[in-house]
């Protein structure tokens, strides 16, 4: 009788054989997956704040970071609700602190500063204070962002100053040279303007090629938009020591996040100035890379925008912005847009980043074309038809005593400002 395992064994090899063939095969046709860098290690809420390191930081240690130290700058987009609930937060634990802080804003030049005094007195209230430091043209975003860091100073007694130069003393440098100005108007300027560092000149270049009124290979612009940061900085953090002096509290700084970010900007001013300083930054990030070097902590603030065509649009990070909601009847819900749609292009320009959207605008007002939308839903793509943004008025003549009265400091919504930030 024949031994049937000499039949079986090259049944069984052959079997195998087959088996790592075909797994050999199939492995080919899958593609590796290359995991991005891990640069935060938790997913975010808005609000939560994250450490340098991308890791997780509890608001009770924010405040232990910041004891002891003499300025603490909290960088902003002008109209971010995140930032502004973030700012209100932190300024009311500290102005309950052993020692409280002065407040120093960006958003007040200092010529407004007897009004700050008169606040501080209890000669004005926080609800004349739009009014009083004539916000809407001087500065243009809306006084309820701001409106409840007055209410926290007046509640707490807590010193405010403006920080920074007259609107209508920098565009006369920008326009005119710094020559232009009259001995009364020097009387705004710092009393040492510090240069821009060797490594922030990149990026300064950068913003000024973006801005669409500036001619990029025009070298005396250049050199004159490099000032007007310069004096920025310098003068916002020539009057936070001289607060700081003057009433021997730290002071809590609020700017936008272009004098904020990599400690280029106010901090690395208040540091020639007060050589000791102890600084704490504050930033917002906004999702997408993240880059532990711009400040020694951060909150996540991802950029929304309440449009004008009546949907809030939030900056996903990682491309296209997200419909957040839509109100009813708005030019975005007759168009189709509805919440959780992701809009991934508007007339052929990739929606990025906010400012994307604003581009966008831009280039179909000027061809006086209708703005369109490659909208993303679910599994579907399809296109959103908003309209056209309105007819282009003619420019006017304006009386150059009458212009000097209005100061608005920024574009419409989504624009960049001298110093790249949505001022």
């Amino acid at each position: 009788m024949k031994n049937c395992n000499n039949y079986l064994f090259p049944v069984r090899r052959w079997a195998v054989l087959l088996l790592l063939c075909v797994a050999t095969s199939m492995g080919a046709c899958v593609k590796k997956t290359v995991h991005p860098q891990l640069d935060v290690t938790f997913l975010p809420q808005k609000g939560d704040f994250i450490s340098k390191y991308g890791d997780r930081l509890p608001f009770s240690e924010i405040i232990r970071m910041s004891k002891g130290k003499d300025y603490i700058l909290v960088g902003e987009g002008h109209k971010n609700a995140v930032d502004h609930n973030v700012q209100q937060r932190l300024l009311d634990v500290f102005s309950k602190a052993e020692k409280p802080p002065a407040v120093g804003l960006e958003m007040v030049a200092v010529d407004m500063q007897p009004v700050l005094d008169d606040f501080g007195k209890g000669l004005v209230e926080v609800a004349e204070l739009e009014e009083e430091l004539q916000w809407n043209t001087k500065w243009g975003y809306s006084f309820s962002f701001f409106e409840r860091l007055f209410e926290i100073a007046n509640r707490n007694s807590l010193p405010v100053a403006g920080l920074n130069v007259p609107t209508r003393i920098t565009k006369k440098i920008s326009k005119e040279g710094l020559d232009a100005l009259s001995e009364d108007e020097r009387e705004f300027l710092p009393m040492e303007i510090v240069p821009p560092s060797n490594a922030q000149v990149p990026l300064l270049d950068l913003i000024f090629e973006q801005h669409e009124a500036k001619d990029a290979d025009d070298a005396t612009q250049r050199e004159r938009f490099h000032l007007v940061q310069s004096i920025w900085d310098s003068k916002m953090a020539e009057e936070a020591v001289r607060l700081r002096k003057k009433y021997d509290w730290p002071v809590f700084i609020v700017a936008g996040s272009g004098h904020v970010e990599s400690g280029w900007g106010i901090a690395r001013r208040i540091r020639r100035f007060d050589p000791a300083a102890k600084i704490l930054t504050l930033m917002p990030w906004r999702g997408g890379e993240f880059d532990g070097d711009l400040a020694d902590a951060f909150f996540y603030s991802p950029d929304s925008y309440m449009s004008k065509m009546g949907a809030l649009l939030t900056a996903t990070g990682s491309g296209g912005l997200l419909v957040e909601s839509v109100e009813r009847e708005s030019r975005a819900a007759k168009a189709g847009l509805r919440p959780g749609d992701m809009l991934l292009e508007a007339s052929g320009i990739q929606l990025d980043y906010l400012f994307s959207l604003h581009m966008a605008g831009s280039k179909v007002y000027k061809a006086n074309e209708e703005l369109v939308f490659t909208v993303r839903r679910g599994g579907e793509t399809f296109s959103a038809n908003v309209g056209k943004l309105g007819a282009r008025k003619p420019k006017k003549e304006v009386d150059p005593e009458a212009q000097k009265d209005v100061e608005k400091s920024g574009p419409e919504a989504g624009s960049i400002s001298e110093n790249g930030e949505d001022r």
